[in-house]
C-alpha cells in the first residue's frame, strides 16, 4: 500500500512537469510552435541572467565592448593620486613635502636638464614654471629621434584647478589635462644629423598676459649655435618668434666696432620681463671670440618685436621681474604620521573591500530575483497564449495561422493580479 502510495505521487509530479511544457495537444503544430518559443525565450533570458554576473570585460558583444572602451574627454578623465612604491619588507617610507620658489631666480639662470634616459624613452616632460596667479603651469615636452640622433620640442598649457590650495594645484596637474594644442614648437625636421632644437620657458609678465621663452638650437657635437626670443601673449592666444633683438645687436656693433659677429660664434641670453616695464622683455648679449667671452650689453625688446632699446652696456644689474614659481622639495612627512595614515588606508582599504562584497551579493539578489519574476511573468504570457489558441480553435475564430494578436484588458487584469 505504502508503495503504491508513492507511485501515485511519482507518477502525479511527472506529470505536472510535463503539463508545465507541453501545454495542450502535443501532435499539434501550432502549439509546438508556442512551446518552442517558449522555451527559446526561456533560454534567452537564462543566458542574459548568467551574463550579467560575469565581469563586464569577461562576455559581452562587439557593440556593447565599442560602447565600454569609447574614450573620454581628457575634462572628465579622472587622474589618480600619486602612490609612492613600497616594498613588501619596508614599514617605513619617506615622504617629501614640498613648496613653492622662484622659478627664474636669479634672473635668466633657468635651463633644461635632460636626462639621459630620453634616449631609451624618446620623450621626456620637463618641471614647469606655474604663472603668478596660480592657474596655469607651462612645461616642456622634448622628443628624441635616435636613428637621426635628432631632438625637437613643444611648450603645452596645463590649466590648474583653482579649487585647490596652491600646491596641491602644482602637484596634481597632469599631462593628461594639457591643452592640445602647443604655445610654442619646434621644427621637427630630422634629415639633418645630430641637431637639437629646445625651447625652455623663461617667465611671466608680472599680468601673466604674456610668457617669454628661449629656442636653442645646435648640434651635439658642436654646441649652442644660436638662441632665439619667443613670446607668447594668452589674450589673443598667439605665439611670435622676436628676430629682431639679434639683428639689432648685430647692427649696432657693426656700426659702433666694424666687427661682424656672424663671422664669429655669439648668443643672446634672456632674463626676463623689465620690472619697469611690463612690455619689455631682457636680453644680454656675449661674444666668444676666443679667451673672456666679450659683453655686448644689455638690451630691451617689446612683445611686439617693433623696438629694440640698448639699456645697459656696463653690466646686467637692471631690475628684472620674477613671476613664475615651480615645484621644489622642502622637508619629509613625519615618519609617525606616515604610519598612522598608512594603518588608516588599511583599514578604509578594509572596510571598502567589506562594503564592495556587500553590495555585490545584494546586487546578485536583486538580479536574481528579476529573472525570476521575469521566468513567472514568460510562463504566464505561454499559458495564456495556450489557453486563447484552445478556446479561439472550439469556436472556430483563430487566424490562419492560429495565432493570437493581443491581449484583451481582461487577460492584462488576470496577468496583474497574478503578478501581485
Amino acid at each position: 500500500m505504502f508503495y503504491a502510495i508513492i507511485a501515485i505521487f511519482f507518477v502525479t509530479f511527472v506529470r505536472m512537469q510535463f503539463d508545465e511544457t507541453h501545454i495542450g495537444e502535443p501532435h499539434n503544430p501550432i502549439l509546438k510552435q508556442y512551446q518552442y518559443e517558449y522555451k527559446v525565450q526561456k533560454e534567452i533570458l537564462k543566458e542574459e541572467y548568467q551574463k550579467s554576473k560575469l565581469p563586464k570585460s569577461g562576455y559581452m558583444l562587439t557593440e556593447e565592448y565599442e560602447v565600454q572602451s569609447k574614450g573620454i574627454d581628457n575634462e572628465n578623465r579622472i587622474v589618480e593620486d600619486r602612490k609612492y612604491p613600497k616594498p613588501s619588507n619596508m614599514k617605513y617610507v619617506p615622504q617629501p613635502t614640498y613648496k613653492l620658489v622662484r622659478y627664474n631666480n636669479p634672473p635668466g639662470t633657468v635651463e633644461l636638464n635632460i636626462p639621459r634616459k630620453i634616449e631609451f624613452e624618446r620623450q621626456v616632460n620637463t618641471q614647469g614654471v606655474v604663472s603668478g596667479d596660480f592657474t596655469k603651469l607651462v612645461y616642456s615636452s622634448i622628443y628624441y629621434y635616435p636613428k637621426e640622433r635628432c631632438t625637437g620640442c613643444d611648450v603645452f598649457v596645463i590649466p590648474l584647478d583653482t579649487k585647490l590650495n596652491r600646491v596641491e594645484r602644482v602637484q596634481k596637474a597632469n599631462v593628461i589635462k594639457k591643452i592640445p594644442e602647443p604655445i610654442f614648437s619646434t621644427v621637427k625636421d630630422v634629415s639633418q644629423d645630430g641637431a637639437f632644437r629646445t625651447i625652455t620657458p623663461v617667465d611671466f609678465s608680472e599680468d601673466n598676459r604674456y610668457i617669454v621663452a628661449k629656442e636653442k638650437t645646435g648640434y651635439i657635437f658642436d654646441g649652442i649655435w644660436k638662441t632665439e626670443l619667443l613670446v607668447h601673449d594668452f589674450a589673443t592666444g598667439k605665439s611670435k618668434k622676436l628676430t629682431e633683438a639679434r639683428e639689432t645687436i648685430l647692427d649696432y656693433w657693426h656700426n659702433v666696432s666694424g666687427v661682424e659677429f656672424d663671422d664669429y660664434r655669439w648668443d643672446i641670453y634672456p632674463l626676463g620681463f623689465d620690472k619697469t616695464d611690463n612690455s619689455r622683455i631682457l636680453v644680454t648679449g656675449y661674444s666668444y671670440t676666443g679667451g673672456v667671452p666679450i659683453f655686448l650689453g644689455t638690451w630691451a625688446v617689446d612683445v611686439n618685436g617693433e623696438r629694440t632699446q640698448l639699456i645697459d652696456l656696463e653690466g646686467t644689474n637692471h631690475p628684472v621681474s620674477i613671476v613664475g614659481y615651480k615645484l621644489a622639495q622642502d622637508s619629509y612627512v613625519p615618519r609617525e604620521e606616515v604610519e598612522w595614515e598608512a594603518k588608516r588606508q588599511a583599514k578604509l582599504e578594509k572596510n571598502h573591500k567589506k562594503n564592495a562584497k556587500k553590495e555585490l551579493r545584494k546586487l546578485n539578489k536583486e538580479k536574481r530575483e528579476q529573472y525570476h519574476k521575469k521566468l513567472k511573468e514568460l510562463k504566464m504570457q505561454y499559458k495564456l497564449r495556450v489557453t486563447e489558441y484552445k478556446k479561439n480553435s472550439k469556436t472556430g475564430m483563430s487566424g490562419a495561422d492560429g495565432d493570437v494578436t493581443t491581449p484583451t484588458d481582461s487577460q492584462m487584469k488576470s496577468i496583474d493580479e497574478i503578478r501581485e
